[in-house]
């Protein structure tokens, strides 16, 4: 049997070419699994280090630590809510702190107006008088304490016209008032002689001591109907000396 010479060289090249492109693929296959461990199995210093290896895959995966943001665990604006509200202060211990009486106190004052309607303009006022006394109850709305007052006092008007006319007498007026350790506000109602109306008052207190008590201030007053003129307000300064119970 003759063999091709030409068939003879090709088999001879295929045996020495191939086995030496099969044996450097396998050399490179076994390079990159030694990169592999080498990365994955060994720290800085050649050393095994299982905690270098993590660290290495989250930095290639996710980058450094200082860029991963961090979700908030808890919700502030919940905590503010959830925060309890400061109570305002309001008066000192009365002087009977173990008796009924205790957040009581007793006031008396004095007022004039200052300003009043137009139909009131052409009648004169005076000075009047009256007493104050503050229950020993308080009710909480928020974080304000409100507290109850109930007050006599006078009024006096008297018209000024050839026909003359007064609008002269008591009130009784129930008050509720929140009461800071120097500041107030009071809103009432109440019965001006015979005419009902309402009053606002907004004071200003100082304490000589810590149960006594001075308090100035300004009381708007609105009557709802009087006799020849109808409805009518005026405004009066007041000033109020008093004790704690």
């Amino acid at each position: 049997m003759q063999i091709n010479p030409l068939a003879a060289s090709l088999i001879v090249i295929m045996l020495f070419v191939f086995p030496a492109r099969a044996q450097d693929a396998a050399d490179q296959n076994e390079e990159a699994t030694k990169d592999t461990l080498v990365v994955f199995s060994t720290g800085e210093n050649g050393t095994s280090n299982a905690d270098y290896d993590y660290d290495a895959l989250v930095k290639e995966l996710y980058g450094s630590e200082e860029e991963v943001a961090v979700a908030p665990t808890k919700d502030t604006d919940k905590l503010e809510k959830n925060k309890k509200r400061t109570r305002v202060k309001g008066p000192a211990p009365g002087i009977f702190k173990n008796s009924r009486l205790n957040g009581a106190s007793l006031s008396f004052n004095a007022a004039s107006p200052y300003a009043v309607s137009g139909q009131l303009e052409s009648w004169y006022s005076y000075i009047d008088a009256g007493m104050a006394i503050k229950l020993p109850y308080e009710v909480y709305v928020e974080s304000i304490p409100l507290y109850f007052l109930f007050e006599v006092s006078t009024f006096s008007f008297e018209n000024t016209y050839p026909q003359g006319g007064t609008f002269t007498g008591l009130s009784y007026i129930l008050q509720a008032s929140a009461i800071g350790d120097q500041s107030s506000a009071a809103l009432g109602f109440g019965f001006w002689d015979s005419e009902m109306g309402s009053m606002l008052e907004l004071g200003y207190r100082f304490r000589p001591t810590n149960n006594t008590f001075i308090r100035v201030g300004t009381r708007g007053v609105l009557i709802t109907d009087i006799e020849l003129i109808g409805s009518a307000w005026w405004a009066e300064l007041r000033f109020s000396m008093g004790f704690e119970l």
